[in-house]
């Protein structure tokens, strides 16, 4: 575990016989990681700062299918009204994923060129630079499959960033 990233896992959904049994397992699984991330968030928070809260928006471009799509929209949905009622942010964002590909270098890249420009530390962050998180990515060598859950912190760091650069 390293200081400067936190997972949370995320229990494998198992759909039940019933057709909207599931469908309601999969909404009080939401539920229960929103509830997780905001308390997450508490933990490593102090009362009266003033934070942006900001998401990834759909790459409606995935392959993932209609369903999944939709799941993903639903649980969004959820952690974001939760995060509105609990942290009361002084703002919510949804950004591009083209905008975040742009912020760290081209607005088409795939998830190995973001990879790669992550290891580059092609924006020059300095926080970065000294992060023990990004001393081991950098040092990675992946091939042309990024592992899970590299990828989304990428992604989440370029976001953040993004949000932090006043762009």
């Amino acid at each position: 575990m390293l200081k400067d990233v936190t997972l949370i896992h995320q229990p494998d959904f198992t759909k039940e016989e019933g057709y909207s049994d599931g469908e309601l397992a999969k909404v009080k699984r939401y539920d229960r990681m929103a509830d997780e991330i905001i308390n997450l968030i508490m933990q490593n928070s102090f009362e009266g700062d003033g934070f942006t809260i900001a998401f990834e928006g759909t790459s409606y471009g995935s392959k993932m299918g209609t369903n999944n799509m939709i799941d993903m929209a639903a649980g969004a949905a959820i952690l974001k009204l939760k995060m509105l009622k609990a942290l009361k942010p002084e703002d919510l964002l949804t950004i591009a994923p083209t905008a975040i590909k742009k912020f760290a270098g081209k607005g088409n890249m795939n998830k190995l060129q973001l990879f790669s420009a992550f290891q580059a530390n092609t924006i020059q962050d300095q926080v970065l630079a000294k992060s023990d998180f990004y001393k081991l990515v950098s040092a990675l060598e992946c091939g042309s499959k990024i592992p899970k859950p590299l990828d989304d912190l990428v992604d989440a760091f370029f976001l953040a960033a993004l949000c932090s650069s006043g762009s």
